[in-house]
């Protein structure tokens, strides 16, 4: 007799009760699409040696926080899996990173809720961030859910000590020289330029061709001997 009833909607509408999606969407979650692809392309794609360098770096920070007596630093074995395992997944052209909890967890071998602790042992000492992400349900009627939950798009960030430690060993200049060398460069441009190159580097060419007239008013007015002509 069960197999043959009907809900009271099916028989009024003539559409079948679909089940309901359980996963519900969480609080700060946004339409995947969004930014996380900007993001992705900023924090995630770098070349080969940096990515083995973040992760010497990282290894290095789990020893430095480790306290005598204790088996695990800041981050713990599985935290570096779990970092060594993002890091590998990456994409290496678009930085694509949204694998799910589970996902990692039968790549490193360890269960769901480790690999969650673990990702919150990162993100707490400033490693990977993530953006929770949702879609909307096609078809849904308008009584049912809308969106669902997918996998987070996680950004590899660094602390600023493990990004100091990876600058020494890749051999980059700190952040500030470059900087300082610009400065320099445009100052020395500066003081070195002429009438003519400083009206010439004017991008609006209505207003370079102001000054051009501006100066050769005052050129006019002022011949090169320094004294005005009589006249």
């Amino acid at each position: 007799m069960s197999t043959l009833a009907r809900s009271f909607s099916e028989v009024t509408t003539g559409i079948r009760d679909r089940p309901r999606s359980r996963s519900h969407v969480r609080r700060n979650s946004s339409n995947a699409g969004g930014s996380e692809a900007s993001l992705w392309r900023t924090h995630n794609t770098f070349p080969k040696a940096e990515h083995n360098a973040r992760m010497r770096a990282a290894e290095a920070f789990e020893h430095e926080t480790k306290l005598p007596g204790k088996r695990n630093g800041a981050l713990g074995s599985i935290g570096l899996d779990v970092l060594r395992c993002l890091l590998r997944l990456r994409g290496r052209k678009d930085g694509r990173l949204d694998p799910t909890y589970k996902w990692i967890a039968d790549k490193i071998r360890k269960s769901r809720s480790a690999v969650v602790e673990a990702v919150a042992r990162l993100k707490g000492c400033g490693f990977p961030d993530w953006i929770g992400r949702c879609v909307p349900i096609e078809d849904a009627l308008p009584d049912e859910q809308q969106s669902e939950q997918i996998s987070n798009a996680f950004i590899l960030l660094q602390p600023p000590t493990v990004r100091e430690c990876v600058r020494r060993m890749l051999r980059k200049p700190n952040e500030f020289v470059p900087a300082v060398a610009e400065k320099l460069a445009r100052q020395k441009k500066l003081d070195t330029a002429t009438v003519v190159d400083v009206i010439a580097e004017v991008e609006n060419p209505e207003l370079r061709a102001i000054l051009a007239r501006v100066r050769a008013f005052v050129d006019s007015a002022n011949p090169p001997s320094g004294h005005t002509e009589a006249r």
